[in-house]
């Protein structure tokens, strides 16, 4: 049996970065992207990350919510704030949907393409006043 170069090396690796939630209200919520994969963050829970999704949110009564929703860092997060797309292994594409702008590393954008994501950490932080989201290279250590 003779193996094709390709198929000694065994299968390609799998590329992924990790979003994190940062800060009090998002606290605990993270998402693992792999290469190829699309999602939307916000604070619809229809959105693959959502603040409805927080171990705080979802650990608050009724009344507690209530004050959640009442808060500017949660208000200032649109229902489906911004859309990453994981396009190859260096190459992350982030595009703003919200009236309220998405700032990434201190910088406001519509859309962006970050290439050193495998290499550095990014800051993101939803509106002016919203939540802060870290997103980290995950299948390669820093």
């Amino acid at each position: 049996m003779h193996l094709r170069p390709e198929e000694a090396q065994g299968p390609a690796p799998q590329h992924w970065i990790m979003l994190r939630g940062v800060g009090e209200l998002a606290e605990g919520q993270q998402l693992k992207l792999a290469v190829g994969e699309t999602i939307v963050v916000g604070r619809s829970r229809h959105c693959d990350w959502s603040l409805r999704r927080t171990p705080m949110f979802l650990k608050s009564d009724k009344d507690q919510r209530k004050a959640i929703r009442a808060d500017t860092l949660y208000s200032s997060v649109s229902r489906k704030h911004m859309r990453m797309s994981y396009l190859a292994p260096d190459m992350l594409e982030i595009e703003n949907l919200s009236g309220n702008g998405t700032i990434v590393d201190g910088m406001p954008i519509d859309k962006i393409v970050l290439t050193d994501i495998r290499t550095q950490p990014h800051t993101i932080q939803l509106g002016p006043e919203g939540v802060v989201l870290e997103l980290q290279p995950g299948s390669l250590p820093l």
